[in-house]
């Protein structure tokens, strides 16, 4: 009596989409679950269900761990969100980057100008 939990722990349990769960009661490669669910990799649920790490082919899922199934458009989705996120900010650096080499192109239109004044102050 009460065994019931302790094998329920001692699985490697897998989110599939549409909330199906699986349970192996041994270690497994991640390979292994990608190669029966074509489409699809497997990624380690980190803390909570928005967090997770996608997981190499030859990684071992281990037991008393929650992975995750994720399909490819899944994955496409959210690096593209991340890049058009990074890229945003990139944008916006550069733009405020051109704002300031305006800001000082404008207080010295003409820089070589300047220098060579300079030098002919210095040289006289």
């Amino acid at each position: 009596m009460g065994n019931c939990q302790a094998a329920e722990a001692a699985t490697v349990v897998i989110q599939h989409p549409g909330n199906k769960i699986e349970r192996i009661y041994w270690s497994v490669s991640a390979r292994q679950v990608m190669d029966s669910n074509p489409g699809h990799y497997v990624g380690h649920v980190i803390h909570s269900s928005n967090h997770f790490k996608l997981l190499r082919p030859t990684d071992t899922l281990l037991i008393g761990q929650l992975y995750r199934l994720i399909s490819f458009q899944d994955v496409l989705k959210e690096f593209a969100a991340k890049k058009s996120v990074k890229l945003g900010k990139l944008l916006k650096d550069r733009a405020a980057l051109g704002f300031e080499m305006k800001h000082k192109d404008l207080s010295n239109p003409n820089p070589s100008t300047a220098k060579v004044n300079s030098a002919h102050t210095c040289i006289q």
